[in-house]
């Protein structure tokens, strides 16, 4: 083999490595793990013990009661939040733009506000922040916010397909940027 051969080959084989150590993250997990968050991601931090989604309710725009079980087999960013929290509402149209892109099958955001407000007050108060496009689920039992263990807001929770918490942000975060996107598309993909 040509010495030029042998170098496109070994350049290729780094290239791929990179590649798989972006995808994959080489941070002492196993292959189709969850990645370490992009630095935009600053506060969503992986969670050692994985253990799985407590058995929390809430209710959707119709009043139709769910849990977390119900979104098994796909990803869900469940983002629990208030009217009356500014660091939610800024970050309400992130969330919004970020299920755009999202393919709903392999993962969705999952907004739950905790108030005791119908879903028709937390439907304009979702259309007046520019978040309209985000789906409405009230938990008036604040079940959500026991089961998580929330002590502030905003509080984001990644959970996996298998229905294990894998990360979570206490705080505000930029979720429509560009190097999130790419993140929670690539691990849904896996």
């Amino acid at each position: 083999m040509k010495p030029r051969t042998r170098l496109f080959f070994a350049a290729a084989a780094a290239f791929g490595a990179a590649i798989a150590a972006v995808l994959y993250g080489m941070n002492g997990f196993a292959v189709h793990a969850t990645a370490e968050p992009p630095p935009v991601l600053d506060k969503l931090k992986l969670v050692a013990d994985q253990k799985a989604e407590p058995d929390v309710s809430f209710a959707d725009a119709s009043g139709k009661s769910l849990k977390l079980a119900d979104f098994r087999g796909r990803y869900v960013l469940v983002n629990l939040w208030a009217t009356w929290c500014g660091p939610c509402i800024t970050e309400l149209p992130e969330l919004a733009k970020l299920n755009a892109e999202l393919p709903q099958d392999r993962m969705t955001v999952l907004p739950i506000d905790l108030e005791k407000l119908d879903a028709g007050k937390v439907g304009d108060f979702l259309a007046m922040h520019d978040a309209g496009a985000l789906p409405i689920y009230v938990d008036r039992e604040l079940s959500a916010m026991k089961g998580f263990t929330a002590n502030e807001l905003p509080l984001t929770i990644l959970i996996d397909a298998e229905g294990r918490e894998v990360a979570r942000a206490a705080g505000a975060q930029k979720w429509a940027d560009p190097a999130s996107v790419v993140y929670f598309k690539t691990i849904s993909a896996s």
